[in-house]
């Protein structure tokens, strides 16, 4: 881990979301802040308490976690959905009036739970085993950042408020700039502005920043091939200059995929393949290949023992962004250290939906 303190970045990234909240709310006109919403088109007010409910629940998970026990991960989809679900109905009734006064005493509360974690607490990898390798600080600024901004910007461009949505992107990657977090963060967030002008007709501007995010998040590149969001850019030349440029495809690590039915035939074999779902615990748990082992993607480096070298290996996640696949990270690892790997093209969700045999629990 690194010596340089990032928990004050941390503060200030949620700060910069919560003034952007604040500036929305200013900009509201009456019938904005009185109009009632339905589950399908959401009112400011909607907006405003799924933001402070997502920040009550990560508060609620600090607190846990500084307790010494095992928050819920919530990272399915159905999950998070249901959760937007029940926060669109209990807040439904309120007045603007009162979300408002709710959403700063839950930030507030967000804020001094974030204040009382250590440095390991929020950036160690390791030092929840519950984490499955991967770094609290990632739900905070997920919940307190990236989810609010982008929910606000959606919600100003649905209502004509182009101004504020392109301030609040462009405004977003400077700050996460200034911030210190790892290059591969700053990618990441440079990308996402990038879809956001090639999405708002605005290619020159992608196309620019395309290759900056693209060098500092090279496992990127596989995805944009494909990424709806770029779809405007697909048949420009110079996007596919881009993601041909020889200096960037040597960055890229290799990623080999495998076939559902293809793993399902070699399962049948002299020599079957070592399946590896590298999901959290709670996600393998709730369903996964038959006959294959949990080794979270975090942990992969602690379990090479049980990972036979005499045998090929498949590794699997969900697979929602190729390129980026937790999947395919750990392929790579492996294929550094001498295995002879592949990953399940599609993940999980191709193998369930070719009716492949399937196991339940832990």
């Amino acid at each position: 881990m690194t010596n340089t303190p990032m928990n004050p970045h941390i503060l200030a990234l949620l700060r910069f979301a919560r003034q952007q909240e604040l500036k929305l709310v200013g900009e509201l006109n009456d019938v904005e802040r009185n109009t009632i919403g339905t589950l399908d088109a959401w009112a400011a007010k909607d907006l405003l308490a799924n933001i402070m409910r997502w920040k009550e629940l990560q508060t609620q998970k600090l607190a846990a976690a500084k307790r010494g026990e095992v928050p819920p991960s919530r990272r399915g989809m159905d999950e998070v959905h249901q959760i937007n679900r029940q926060a669109f109905l209990s807040y439904h009734t309120h007045t603007f009036g009162e979300i408002e006064k709710a959403s700063e005493q839950i930030f507030n509360a967000f804020i001094a739970q974030v204040e009382s974690m250590s440095e390991e607490e929020l950036n160690d990898p390791h030092y929840y085993p519950w984490q499955e390798g991967e770094r609290l600080r990632g739900g905070v600024l997920n919940d307190g950042l990236f989810s609010p901004c982008e929910q606000l910007t959606t919600f100003a461009l649905q209502r004509e408020h182009r101004q504020f949505a392109f301030q609040l992107q462009e405004a977003l990657v400077e700050e996460v700039r200034r911030s210190g977090l790892p290059a591969e963060g700053v990618g990441v967030t440079i990308y996402n502005l990038a879809c956001f002008y090639a999405k708002n007709n605005l290619p020159e501007k992608a196309l620019l920043l395309l290759p900056q995010a693209l060098k500092l998040r090279p496992t990127l590149l596989e995805w944009s091939r494909r990424d709806p969001d770029l779809a405007s850019l697909h048949a420009n030349p110079a996007f596919q200059a881009i993601l041909d440029n020889p200096v960037l495809l040597a960055q890229v690590p290799v990623s080999k995929l495998i076939s559902p039915q293809d793993v399902y035939t070699s399962m049948s074999e002299k020599l079957p393949p070592f399946v590896i779902d590298v999901r959290g615990s709670e996600e393998y748990a709730a369903g996964h290949v038959l006959g294959a082992v949990n080794i979270p993607l975090g942990q992969l480096a602690s379990q090479l023992t049980r990972i036979p070298q005499d045998r090929p290996v498949v590794t699997y996640c969900n697979m929602y962004h190729l390129g980026e696949s937790r999947g395919e990270r750990a392929a790579s690892q492996l294929r550094e250290l001498g295995y002879q790997v592949q990953t399940l093209d599609g993940g999980y969700p191709d193998w369930q939906a070719q009716d492949l045999p399937v196991d339940v629990g832990s």
